[in-house]
């Protein structure tokens, strides 16, 4: 499986081909290395040669096991959303610094377009106090969320809301957090995107338009309509937008303190602003 995933340029091939095994065979990677004399039965070297082929035409590995890993817990995932990236912890990291600085005993967040549900459900299970809405247009990847919320049994504390952007945010009141890890990728750069993302992930998840920065910027002009004052909004951006995005939370009076956080492996991926007083 190594050698004939490196031939088709696809990354982590022994990765890949761990977790197939261990789906295929049950148990936990360590398993196949402490039960590496097990024999395989007919019916599971089957399987297995089903989802080779699959990954092989570049399928991400993690829609055909059917989870991914965000934040040392593990998610159900699908075709309906993006794949949760290590990358976008850092945003999760933001907000539970924020909150844990604030004298508030209790948070009302706000996710848009939330997928999976990971950043909801990982702030909801490091913040036993937070009320969280999440919303997304998709009915399909809402379905997803609550069955990962219900999973992971915090799912009294978020509600999962069918609309787009900010607007869907008005019949809730106020927020003390707003996030969003938004589709973003400029129509420029969405042809040079890794097969395994451009062919098989939701565009509808990606893409964000001729300069990639359709939703984000409806969010950064409506969002302070709904944060309380000293309230915090951060966005997952495109590392090529960086200029555009911090300019435009710049230039709106409401917000302040307007700058870029970099993720784990230093890339300008976040832009994050503070609601004036």
């Amino acid at each position: 499986m190594t050698e004939q995933f490196s031939n088709k340029k696809i990354d982590n091939p022994r990765l890949i081909g761990e977790m197939l095994l261990t789906h295929v065979l049950g148990g936990s990677r360590i398993d196949l290395y402490a039960n590496a004399n097990r024999i395989a039965t007919d019916a599971e070297r089957n399987e297995l040669r089903e989802l080779v082929q699959r990954a092989m035409k570049h399928e991400p590995v993690q829609y055909i096991v059917g989870n991914a890993w965000f934040f040392g817990v593990e998610f159900q995932v699908n075709s309906s959303t993006l794949i949760p990236r290590s990358c976008t912890e850092r945003l999760v990291e933001q907000v539970i610094e924020h909150c844990n600085s604030s004298h508030d005993s209790t948070f009302n967040i706000a996710e848009i377009g939330t997928g999976s549900g990971c950043i909801a459900i990982t702030l909801a299970s490091n913040l036993e106090h937070a009320k969280i809405v999440a919303t997304d247009i998709s009915s399909a990847a809402l379905e997803l969320a609550q069955t990962n919320a219900s999973i992971h049994k915090i799912d009294t504390q978020i509600s999962f809301v069918e609309g787009d952007g900010v607007d869907p945010l008005l019949d809730f009141g106020s927020f003390d957090v707003i996030c969003s890890n938004p589709p973003y990728i400029p129509d420029c750069e969405m042809a040079h995107l890794a097969a395994n993302v451009l062919d098989w992930e939701p565009k509808l998840a990606l893409s964000g338009g001729k300069d990639g920065m359709d939703v984000i910027s409806q969010i950064i002009a409506k969002a302070p309509k709904v944060l309380n004052p000293h309230g915090l909004l951060i966005i997952e951006i495109a590392t090529s937008t960086r200029d555009q995005a911090l300019a435009l939370a710049q230039n709106e009076p409401a917000l302040e303190e307007a700058k870029i956080i970099r993720d784990a492996f230093g890339d300008d991926r976040f832009l994050r602003a503070i609601r004036r007083a």
